[in-house]
Parts: C-alpha cells; sequence; structure tokens
C-alpha cells in the first residue's frame, strides 16, 4: 500500500497528492511491491521515511507529499479508467502517475482530457500518437515512445558494420512496428535498404523460427518485447549468423529487459543495441534502491516499470521545488522542466513530449561486468519526429515496410 500517513504541513499548506497506479491483478501482479518501491525512492532521498507498514511521508519545498494508492491490471482499460476517476475525482489528488504498459496511456490521455485540474504523468514509453495526435493538455510524458529509443542505431548499422542491406524481426505488435519504422527511416534515409520483413513468431521449439530469417543481407535487426519469448530465437539466431556482432543488431525490448539481458549477455556477446537508459545511471539507482528496500531483490529496480515510476515522482517533486511548493504552479513547472533521469537529460516538448537522450550499448559477455553493457554512444535531444524522418501523421501499423 502507497499511501502515506497524514502530515501537517508547515505553516498550514495542504498536502500535495499523487495517485500512483501499480499493477495489483495480470501478469505483472508480481512487480506490485517493486513499482510502489520505485514511486516512493524519490521522497526517502528527500529526507523522507518509512512506516512500519510500508508507508511514506516527505516535505518537498515546504509542502508535504502523499503518495495515493490505486492499483490496475495490464491491458485492462475498463480497470484503469475506474482508479484514474476514484483518484480524480473521490481522492481529490493533484497529479497521477500511472500507464505501466505503453497502450494504457491512450486511456491516461482520455481520462486526462475530463479532469484538466490534475496533473497526469504516464510513466512508460508507448505509442507515439498519446502525445502527437490531439494531446491534452495536462497529461506529460517525460519517457520517450517506442521509436525515439531507436535513434542512432541505424546510423551505427550503416557506418560502423557497413550494412547497406537490412532484414527486420519485429514482434508483430505496436510496439515492433513502431521500432521497425523508426529504424528503417533511419537506414533508408542513409540510404540502405530493407530486403525482408519478418513477424516474429510464437516461440518454435523446433527451431525453425531463426530458419526463416534470411541471411543473405548484411545484418539482421531485431525488435522483440518481453511477451514475444525472444530468448531461445535469439540464441538460434546468433548461432546461424555465426558472428552475431558483426551481423545483429537489437533494440530496447532486449537491452533494456534485465532478465533477457542477463540471459543473452554471452551468447550476444558484442552484440550491439538501443536503449532508453544510460547503463551507469540505472547502476547507480539500483545501489541506492537496495540500499533503501533491502528486502526487495536487487536486480528488480532495473525492471523498466520500477525505474518509470521512479522517474515520473522524480519529474513530480522537481516540478514542485521549481515552483517553490505553490500547486496552482506546479503545471508550468512540469512543461518548462528541463531534468536528468535514467536515460540522461530530458525536457518536454510543445505538446509536453519528452525530448530524450538515447543510448547504443554492447553487450559483455565475459560476466566480470557490472552493468553487463557498455554504453558507446548517446544521442540527445531525440525528439519524436526523429530529426524529421517520421511525419506526425506516421502510425506504425501492420503494413509492411519498405524503402530503395
Amino acid at each position: 500500500m502507497l499511501a502515506v500517513a497524514a502530515v501537517v504541513a508547515c505553516g498550514g499548506a495542504d498536502p500535495m497528492r499523487i495517485g500512483v497506479v501499480v499493477d495489483c491483478m495480470g501478469v505483472q501482479r508480481p512487480l506490485k511491491a517493486a513499482e510502489e518501491s520505485g514511486a516512493q525512492l524519490p521522497l526517502l532521498e528527500r529526507g523522507g521515511h518509512r512506516h512500519g507498514d510500508g508507508l511514506a511521508s516527505a516535505t518537498v519545498a515546504g509542502r508535504p507529499v502523499e503518495l495515493v494508492p490505486a492499483c490496475t491490471e495490464a491491458l485492462e482499460y475498463s480497470t484503469l479508467t475506474r482508479e484514474l476517476r476514484r483518484l480524480a475525482e473521490d481522492e481529490d489528488v493533484d497529479a497521477v502517475v500511472a500507464a505501466g504498459v505503453g497502450l494504457d496511456e491512450m486511456v491516461l490521455r482520455d481520462v486526462a482530457r475530463t479532469h484538466p485540474g490534475v496533473s497526469f504523468v504516464a510513466l512508460a514509453h508507448g505509442p507515439r500518437e498519446v502525445t502527437l495526435q490531439d494531446p491534452a493538455p495536462n497529461l506529460y510524458r517525460f519517457e520517450a515512445d517506442y521509436g525515439q529509443g531507436l535513434a542512432g542505431l541505424a546510423t551505427y548499422a550503416y557506418d560502423t558494420l557497413g550494412w547497406r542491406r537490412v532484414a527486420i524481426v519485429d514482434a508483430a505488435w505496436v510496439i515492433g512496428w513502431a521500432q521497425r519504422d523508426a529504424f528503417a527511416a533511419e537506414f533508408c534515409a542513409l540510404g540502405g535498404r530493407v530486403t525482408n520483413e519478418i513477424g516474429m513468431p510464437v516461440l518454435d521449439p523446433a527451431g525453425r523460427d531463426a530458419a526463416r530469417v534470411p541471411i543473405a543481407a548484411d545484418g539482421v535487426a531485431v525488435f522483440t518485447a518481453r511477451f514475444a519469448g525472444p530468448e531461445r530465437f535469439l540464441r538460434r539466431l546468433g548461432a546461424r549468423l555465426r558472428e552475431p556482432a558483426q551481423r545483429l543488431v537489437v533494440g530496447p525490448g532486449v537491452i533494456d529487459d534485465p532478465q533477457l539481458l542477463a540471459a543473452m549477455r554471452r551468447p550476444l556477446h558484442g552484440v550491439v543495441g538501443a536503449s532508453h537508459r544510460d547503463p551507469q545511471r540505472v547502476q547507480a539507482f539500483m545501489e541506492r534502491h537496495h540500499h533503501h528496500f533491502p528486502g526487495l531483490p536487487a536486480a528488480v529496480a532495473a525492471d523498466e516499470t520500477v525505474t518509470g515510476y521512479r522517474d515520473a515522482v522524480e519529474a513530480l517533486l522537481q516540478a514542485l521545488e521549481r515552483a517553490d511548493g505553490n500547486l496552482h504552479r506546479l503545471p508550468d513547472a512540469l512543461a518548462d522542466l528541463r531534468i536528468e533521469l535514467l536515460g540522461g537529460t530530458v525536457r518536454l516538448d510543445e505538446r509536453r513530449q519528452a525530448v530524450a537522450s538515447t543510448s547504443l550499448v554492447r553487450m559483455d559477455g565475459t560476466g566480470s561486468s557490472a552493468p553487463p553493457v557498455e554504453r558507446i554512444a548517446v544521442r540527445d535531444g531525440v525528439d519524436q519526429s526523429l530529426g524529421g524522418l517520421l511525419p506526425d501523421d506516421h502510425r506504425p501499423e501492420s503494413r509492411p515496410v519498405a524503402c530503395g
């Protein structure tokens, strides 16, 4: 439970109430305590205190801050809608942090429009449409969308690896399509060509999934996600390519998933991937998190939902500090915020969408380094158009990508 104990404000100021919607049902139910910890950590790092029942309290910019609990299930839109409305209408919150799965952000946007007096912060990487098409003026996203996280990977493949023809394997869903489109737009603009696109199949125990990937191209780009169960596929594909460090690149779905990264660091040693995060910052965050929450597994802090809750609440608290504790000034402070988060420097554009830093990292399969990846490049100031490569009205879809 996340609600903090009531505290008396210095000078009689009312507390700032932040609704925090975490997973308590469904496939992500085991992350409930970890997600709560990510939201609490920014309070604890400002001198706040945890209580015996797991509650926390803090005073920020002279104003007490309360976290108000709410509970949902990923991709259960009616449940999320009910909880968001309860927080805004019954709990009298000033802000809400929610939508741990990207598609849930569409619900967050729609509810935000009907509650203009509440600031809604989306905590996950999600579809570009959340902020590009008819954005809600009180919705803020400090995380890059699915496509932004790919910035620079195609240039690495073209300039450093020397690829001119690429085969793309993507999870046949909005995440994979968005990452595919971002990579292809950058690769094609450089003069490259996409020779094949393969939707990642359900795991094939007989190994025919990797056999479907053509290896006549110069290299293969894989954009997958946890739900696709890609570990065995990636092992088979890496063995088939023989030199995966030269002929394979991967997206954030591999690099930013701590369990998948741990499993793949040895078989894909030397492979470069795109990441939403700075590995050194994440490692430092894991250490701070373990100090405050020693009862949780240390590695859980690296889960992108946990880091997402941390970054979202951190942004709200920094905005409150910038507003000198004045809640009426909070929306403008959020919109004008320039902040260092776990991915790097972030500011918001006119649609209140992150203009973010993205990283390229190389897997270290030696087993002796922490973190298990090395950051080799960073691209700052990545907007949703990827520097003009993707128009605002572009919507990722199942239709195959083509260029050149």
